[in-house]
């Protein structure tokens, strides 16, 4: 099925592994505009689901590169002990 301007976008961002807000603001509208989308037309849900299937291995690198911890314990580790990823709070 063919879609808008946006849907094209938002579809191709999400096969690139974006996030569905990246893909949203590169759209011009809101997380929740790409939801409310999905809700009231079927095949944009299909498709939807599809590009993010297509692109989440990207999708997973891209959120382990923002990760806080990535490669390090935080400093309130014990050695011998699983860390504790409380974000702050010790």
């Amino acid at each position: 099925m063919t879609f808008d301007w946006r849907g094209n976008l938002i579809l191709s961002k999400l096969a690139q592994g974006h996030t569905y807000g990246e893909a949203a603001t590169a759209a011009g509208m809101t997380r929740q505009g790409i939801w409310w989308r999905c809700g009231i037309c079927p095949d944009f849900a299909q498709a939807v689901a599809a590009a993010r299937e297509q692109g989440k291995d990207e999708l997973t690198f891209r959120l382990w590169l923002r990760h806080p911890f990535r490669g390090r314990r935080g400093p309130w580790c014990q050695p011998g002990r699983v860390p504790a990823f409380r974000y702050g709070r010790r």
